[in-house]
């Protein structure tokens, strides 16, 4: 979908939920899982159904058989206005089963469909039939917003409160994925305690590192020619199942931000410019023509970070960098090194910058 479609569906399901009129099938898909999970509780809620009810049948095991489904789809509620069918990361809408997709118009008016994926093709058959008889929602990652928004009622019921500007930058150490700002939220309500207003202070103390913090500490301390630090982090990254590949593009990634930024600084671009230019965005509503502010490819928060880091390197070992780690990648790939020795053997070398 069309970040458009996709905020339309989602709005089309909070009315569905809101007026009562329930569809035939849903269809729930996207990367934002902590959405996708809440929205298929209060649906099965909505359908009249339960985890441990007689009427609802569950298919959370792989592979689902099509013709499971068909056959307990057909079977009527026992004292129970509908069935529920709950089927989750079945494929389904990557294989499409000509069967299933066949069935779907035809099932009794007493059965309900809830899909859950990871995953949909929209070009197919069965993801066509659940949109023709219900509706196929993608949950993708959600305005700063919305995410605020979350935010403030979550700490609202929690009996606390934060600024906006310490929630933004919440978003911006923790990232967009709801299911990991709600967890860092329940360990920030709980630190806290009997304080009712939550601070930057307790964000910095509180919130787990993602792999982008130990990729920044990395660079830090390969700026500081400490490879005792950087093995150490690299080795965290290790634990966190991350591939030494991802490692390698990853510090690619970031040295050309750093890159990036560092020229924008020396041709003269003040910070605040800097921000407004690679944070943010603005985009035009296509009907409307109202242009509104949207987050941008990175967020604030890491734009004066990599600049710090930024500061000190000069404009050619950046560029130096970035090449090590494209020889790095095309080590591995070419099979000259495996993927570990290459992302090592890249350490050592950056470590050396500037020599």
């Amino acid at each position: 979908m069309k970040p458009r479609e996709a905020a339309e569906s989602f709005e089309k399901l909070k009315k569905d939920l809101a007026s009562g009129n329930i569809r035939k099938a849903y269809l729930l898909f996207g990367s934002e899982r902590y959405l996708r999970n809440f929205y298929e509780k209060k649906l099965l809620a909505a359908m009249g159904g339960a985890r441990d009810d007689m009427n609802t049948n569950i298919y959370d095991t792989s592979p689902v058989s099509s013709s499971d489904i068909i056959d307990q789809a057909q079977t009527m509620p026992f004292f129970a206005e509908n069935r529920v069918i709950v089927v989750r990361y079945s494929g389904f809408f990557k294989k499409n089963p000509e069967d299933l997709a066949n069935f779907l118009s035809k099932a009794p008016d007493t059965t309900k469909f809830i899909f859950v994926e990871d995953e949909a093709d929209a070009r197919l058959k069965i993801y066509k039939q659940v949109s023709d008889i219900g509706l196929c929602v993608e949950f993708t990652t959600q305005p700063d917003k919305f995410l605020l928004q979350n935010i403030g009622v979550y700490l609202k019921n929690a009996g606390k409160r934060m600024s906006q500007d310490d929630a933004t930058y919440l978003i911006d150490v923790i990232g967009t994925d709801m299911g990991k700002l709600i967890s860092e939220l329940e360990k920030l309500v709980c630190f806290a305690y009997e304080r009712e207003v939550i601070t930057r202070e307790d964000i910095d103390i509180i919130c787990s590192k993602n792999v982008e913090d130990r990729i920044f500490e990395m660079i830090d301390a390969i700026m500081k020619k400490d490879m005792q630090v950087c093995m150490d982090r690299y080795e965290d990254l290790l634990a966190l199942k991350i591939q030494p590949a991802r490692i390698i593009v990853m510090l690619e990634k970031q040295f050309l931000w750093m890159l990036q930024l560092k020229s924008m600084s020396e041709n003269g671009y003040h910070l605040q410019d800097i921000i407004e230019t690679i944070a943010y965005k603005k985009e035009s509503d296509p009907e409307t023509g109202a242009v509104k502010r949207t987050r941008g490819p990175i967020g604030e928060y890491q734009v004066k970070i990599y600049l710090q880091q930024a500061s000190p390197i000069a404009l050619g070992d950046l560029q130096k960098a970035v090449s090590l780690c494209e020889t790095a990648d095309e080590d591995f790939k070419s099979g000259r090194m495996n993927e570990r020795m290459a992302a090592e053997a890249l350490m050592v070398k950056l470590c050396k910058l500037g020599e």
